[in-house]
């Protein structure tokens, strides 16, 4: 089935580079790609595979963490505390303007 997706994916793409019909064709194709893409169920599907991957993807630095702190024989680092705010430093006096430099004798 993928397999299939991808040579229709890929003759697509051929045919939207390859076309000779010019602008007019090109922009209807791209109004039908992007039709489509905003659709509800592709959005949905879209949405699924992404918190899918991100559920996955959590998981595996998870597991890699551990298997790392496994053979190095190091413990996780805790996290540090948060830092105090720094103390405010005072500005730096503005610059004198030309009115108020001394004249030159």
């Amino acid at each position: 089935m993928r397999g299939k997706f991808l040579f229709i994916l890929g003759l697509a793409i051929g045919y939207v580079f390859g076309t000779r019909a010019g602008r007019k064709r090109y922009e209807q194709i791209k109004s039908a790609a992007q039709n489509i893409w905003e659709s509800e169920p592709v959005q949905w599907s879209v949405k699924q595979a992404q918190d899918a991957v991100g559920d996955v993807a959590e998981e595996a630095l998870t597991a890699a963490k551990r298997v790392i702190h496994q053979v190095t024989g190091e413990k996780p680092a805790k996290k540090a505390p948060a830092k105090k705010p720094a103390a405010k430093i005072a500005p730096k006096p503005a610059a004198r303007t030309a009115a108020a430099k001394p004249a030159a004798e």
